[in-house]
């Protein structure tokens, strides 16, 4: 697949997304992501990463939380069909950028454009269009936006970065291990997986 620059693109993919002469992609409608939409999104979650209580749990745990987040849907016929979330990523308690987590899409609506439309648009908004950002995902996936891959910092859940990838991060001699906010731990204590 081709690569896509999030900041030029992300207008485009959103046009030809909601024009009716495109083949498969279906009109949809992206917005900022409320808390009235979170049963919508639980559900969404729930379907997409079956048989995973993980993802939903974590979600609510951020978005009734008191810590900062930026999340996005994607509407399909007013249904919600895609969600994408933004949480604070830090060097002990410094903030560097944010971790991109989760992303998903109905498992219906999946492989017509729907998740890379979020991650484009989402990447291209304010506050994120000039802040770094990770994410733990395919490579192949998030390197079509300009995520790379580095070394530090290394990621909690993916010690040798395999799979960790970063957008606008420049990487620092001194070693150290990402931080993520404290509903991912809490959502693996929730569930008993630690």
């Amino acid at each position: 697949m081709e690569k896509i620059d999030p900041v030029t693109e992300a207008p485009k993919i959103f046009y030809l997304l909601n024009a009716e002469d495109v083949g498969h992609c279906p009109p949809m409608i992206i917005r900022p992501a409320t808390l009235q939409d979170l049963p919508e999104v639980k559900r969404l979650l729930d379907a997409a990463f079956a048989p995973s209580l993980y993802e939903s749990t974590l979600v609510e745990l951020i978005m009734t939380g008191a810590e900062i987040h930026h999340g996005w849907v994607a509407l399909l016929d007013s249904q919600i069909a895609g969600f994408i979330l933004y949480s604070v990523a830090t060097n002990e308690t410094h903030p560097i950028g944010w971790h991109l987590a989760p992303l998903a899409v109905l498992p219906e609506a999946q492989r017509q454009g729907i998740g890379s439309a979020l991650v484009a648009h989402s990447l291209q908004s304010p506050p994120l269009k000039e802040e770094p950002v990770f994410v733990l995902g395919d490579p192949a996936y998030y390197e079509r936006f300009g995520f790379s891959p580095f070394k530090t910092p290394t990621c909690p859940y993916d010690p040798g970065n395999e799979h960790f990838r970063a957008l606008r991060w420049q990487e620092t001699a001194t070693p150290f291990t990402v931080g993520y906010t404290s509903a991912f731990q809490l959502t693996a204590q929730q569930l008993g997986l630690e």
